[in-house]
This record gives structure tokens, C-alpha cells and sequence, in this order.
């Protein structure tokens, strides 16, 4: 499934995979939650979460990026900022439209279409070029705690 983590995901860097795990724990919280006919009780929160990971998250896997001498940072940049976009403009979506099925449905969509082009397809090729050239990812580039200042991930 789109939301599960697997393995060849994994970057060798433990910060940002858990920061991975928790996005796809997350967007699978929404996508329970919408089967369950509770998508609105948790639309919310994941709009909040989203605002707040996804300038965290970028910027460790950035920092990560650069201190790997990944060649394709300045387009994996240009994605993270493309999406960020999107993350406002559906926070604005949901300010003015609120907790409703269609919200739900624009944000399920929104977060698929990141988790498979983005997620599985841009990540995966950085974790590739730090399998080629013996990095494991653990630069400096991840912190500890979560976007939500608990420490958890």
C-alpha cells in the first residue's frame, strides 16, 4: 500500500526516515479516517502537521542532499517548494471550505500524488546515489524532534 513503509525506502539517515514514517502514518491516519466516515476529524490535524513537517523535513533532506553532493538537489528543491505551495494553497482550501468531503478528497489526492511521484520517485533516486556512493546518510543534515515539538517521530 502507498502509505506502509518499506525497507528499500530507507535513506540510512534514521531522522529522515522516521520523518517519512510519521508523513505516511499520517496521510494513512486520513485515509482510515475517510473509509471510516472521520476524515473531517482528522483533515484538521493533518493540515496543521503538514504546515509544520514539510519545512522541517525539507529542510533536513536538503541539508542531507547537499552534504552528500547529491547532483539532483537544485530540482528536488524545486519540488520541496512546488509542494510546499501546494500544502498553503490547501490550507487556504480548507480555511475557507472547512471539514468536508471534498477538502477530504483534495487532500487524499494531493498526498497520494506526492507520496507516489515525489516520495517513491525523486527520494528513492537520492537514496539510490547514496547507495552508489557509499553514504549512508547520516550527515548532519537530520534532528531529533518532530515538527510538533514532542520529539516523536
Amino acid at each position: 500500500m502507498l502509505t506502509q513503509w518499506h525497507q528499500d525506502m530507507a535513506t540510512g539517515s534514521e531522522a529522515v526516515d522516521k520523518q517519512h514514517k510519521e508523513l505516511l502514518r499520517r496521510v494513512d491516519d486520513l485515509l482510515k479516517g475517510a473509509k471510516n466516515k472521520k476524515g473531517a476529524d482528522e483533515i484538521g490535524r493533518l493540515m496543521w502537521f503538514l504546515k509544520k513537517y514539510v519545512r522541517w523535513h525539507f529542510r533536513d533532506e536538503e541539508k542531507l542532499m547537499l552534504e552528500a553532493g547529491f547532483p539532483g538537489y537544485h530540482s528536488h528543491k524545486t519540488q520541496h517548494e512546488i509542494f510546499f505551495r501546494e500544502v498553503l494553497r490547501l490550507e487556504t482550501l480548507h480555511a475557507e471550505q472547512g471539514d468536508n468531503t471534498l477538502m477530504i478528497v483534495a487532500v487524499i489526492t494531493a498526498m497520494c500524488e506526492w507520496l507516489r511521484s515525489h516520495f517513491n520517485k525523486l527520494d528513492k533516486e537520492f537514496i539510490d546515489f547514496l547507495k552508489e556512493t557509499g553514504q549512508n546518510g547520516n550527515g548532519n543534515g537530520g534532528h531529533s524532534e518532530s515538527p510538533d515539538g514532542n520529539g516523536e517521530q
